[in-house]
């Protein structure tokens, strides 16, 4: 007797017959506010499994060993916030080849603020060329449907409320898309063998672990920021995470992306981008834009 498939891919027709099928060939899980695990098959497509049903899913599963182990620690003591349900409900619309850019718009209003973080981040990418882009349609035809899937992470993660009093999220958010601008303008003008729309997210993303660092430990980050500011000290941050035994925030970068369901590149450019490159090559990856970006 043959076994009766636990979920079928309604894309693809694969079958996860065991608990097991959904860990090979899987990516990109992440838990949305209401407790439901959503992934993607190998065919890209957009899957979920209602909350409760596999008690097995950790995002420490994607995280290199350094980042495991601080995973554990951290999320011990105070979880990260959850991406809205809707935001995966319109992940999984942006695969449905009938729906249109209206249509997209429309689930994106439920959330004003959301919606605001997607002009924003739209207009960031267009960087004034012309007119600046109002509409929620416009924005996403703008953007298009490949890039809309991580942008609009990128924008719900922007809106997390954070408890600093210091260290500000508007400032942290107008720097990374102008290191987004310029990851694009070196794939552009250097003709690098990396999409521009990936550096853009790259670039822009790199330094997440510092919003992770705020939403989990915001009197720490404030002091971060207060160092730097101090003429006596200066400094950067990687240097005040130093001097006060705090986490890099490469590391906390990588486990925040992987619990909000960015791409492994992503998670890589994340956690690379103050490496070192001292040898000339002619492939060059997308980690390494998004540090030339950063430091420039």
């Amino acid at each position: 007797m043959s076994k009766v498939a636990l979920k079928t891919c309604n894309t693809c027709l694969r079958e996860f017959l065991t608990p097991e099928d959904f860990l090979t060939n899987t990516s990109r899980w992440r838990i949305c506010d209401q407790g439901h695990l959503w992934f993607n098959c190998s065919c890209h497509s957009t899957g979920i499994i209602l909350k409760g049903k596999f008690p097995w899913y950790n995002p420490s599963h994607q995280l290199s060993g350094e980042a495991q182990s601080i995973f554990n620690l951290v999320t011990s003591e105070q979880k990260l916030p959850r991406l809205p349900n809707y935001v995966m409900e319109l992940q999984k619309l942006l695969e449905d080849p009938k729906a249109t850019t209206q249509q997209m718009a429309d689930v994106i209003k439920h959330d004003g603020l959301l919606a605001t973080s997607v002009l924003k981040v739209a207009n960031s990418q267009k960087a004034g060329d012309g007119q600046p882009i109002r509409s929620l349609s416009h924005a996403i035809a703008f953007i298009g449907l490949d890039s809309l899937r991580d942008m609009v992470i990128v924008a719900a993660v922007s809106r997390f409320e954070l408890k600093t009093r210091v260290f500000s999220a508007a400032k942290f958010w107008d720097k990374a898309f102008f290191t987004g601008r310029i990851a694009e303008y070196l794939v552009k003008h250097f003709q690098l063998n990396v999409a521009a729309d990936q550096a853009f997210l790259a670039g822009s993303t790199c330094n997440i672990g510092k919003i992770v660092q705020a939403l989990l430990d915001p009197r720490t980050v404030d002091i971060y920021v207060l160092q730097m500011e101090d003429l006596k000290i200066k400094g950067s941050w990687t240097q005040a995470e130093i001097r006060n035994k705090g986490y890099p925030h490469t590391i906390l970068g990588e486990i925040g992306a992987a619990s909000w369901g960015f791409p492994d590149e992503m998670l890589d450019a994340i956690g690379r981008h103050h490496e070192l490159t001292t040898k000339f090559k002619l492939d060059i990856e997308l980690w390494e834009v998004a540090a030339l970006a950063n430091q420039l």
